[in-house]
């Protein structure tokens, strides 16, 4: 999934100048309006690229010594902001690595040397490719990253929710437009979530949750472009024969989930050229 950069992510994470390295957080509301602290203006950042992961790895560090001293509470806010804040950095390390991610795949023995000599210094930093699809790479954090970093300190919701991340980051399920893990597995991985929200009904992460959940029926049910769950020929629409046996394992084995319904409504209504609108519409009432 392509990291979401915003101005507002911009303006949080260098609106501040030098601070004081080993600032304590005393409680949610300083986490919130307090930048992490970093020895680089933005200027300094953007025009000295070669400290960028250097500079990734600092504020890591600071993250950890800052955790020791803060309730589970607080440590689930510091998540968030250092989460987004994250995502920056990782925008602008992107940037400086453009030509070579954009030759990622190529078969020229320089550009295989410079993308191997990248790869280790990332791998220094708990940095790695993330191969997108479609000629796509980006550079992203390890798969257990944030969990390994946080799970010892944030309140249970947010330890389940992290786990569950580095475990399905594992294994991205989507590149190409299609599916690279089975329907069966997809189907799973709804439940899981269904499971989380109904365990945690009142966890702040509820909103993120349900954006990705509602993500997942859809490709579950319809699948994607290049995985389709059904044949979408205008003079012989069926749904393939696999996928029929996996929504009736999913029946069977799930009679409780709120996939359920949606599952008759997408076997009874395929043929319909705004099934998609309709699902979304069924969705929204659950």
């Amino acid at each position: 999934m392509r990291k979401l950069i915003t101005l507002l992510a911009i303006i949080i994470l260098f609106s501040a100048c030098k601070k004081t390295e080993n600032t304590t957080v005393t409680n949610s509301s300083e986490i919130k309006n307090d930048s992490i602290s970093a020895d680089h203006s933005a200027s300094e950042v953007i025009s000295n690229s070669g400290s960028l992961l250097d500079l990734f790895t600092k504020k890591k560090d600071e993250i950890v010594l800052k955790l020791k001293s803060i309730s589970a509470e607080e440590a689930n806010v510091l998540y968030e902001k250092y989460h987004e804040e994250n995502g920056y950095l990782l925008h602008k390390i992107d940037e400086k690595e453009d030509r070579l991610l954009q030759n990622f795949y190529s078969e020229k023995e320089a550009d295989k040397k410079e993308i191997k000599s990248l790869n280790d210094k990332l791998l220094k930093h708990q940095l790695q490719f993330d191969e997108l699809g479609e000629g796509i790479v980006e550079i992203t954090t390890k798969p257990d990253f944030y969990y390994t970093l946080f799970k010892n300190y944030v309140t249970r919701d947010y330890k389940e929710y992290l786990f569950m991340q580095s475990e399905e980051n594992k294994q991205p399920y989507s590149a190409d437009a299609g599916l690279i893990i089975s329907f069966k597995d997809l189907g799973d991985r709804v439940v899981s979530w269904e499971n989380f929200m109904n365990k945690y009904p009142n966890s702040k992460l509820m909103k993120s949750v349900k954006e990705d959940y509602k993500m997942y029926q859809l490709d579950y049910l319809i699948g994607e472009d290049n995985t389709p769950t059904y044949e979408r020929a205008a003079d012989e629409k069926y749904i393939y024969p696999e996928n029929i046996e996996e929504f009736n394992r999913f029946l069977k084995k799930y009679p409780n989930s709120p996939t359920v319904p949606l599952i008759h409504t997408f076997m009874e209504n395929f043929k319909n050229e705004n099934i998609a609108e309709m699902l979304r519409a069924a969705q929204d009432k659950l």
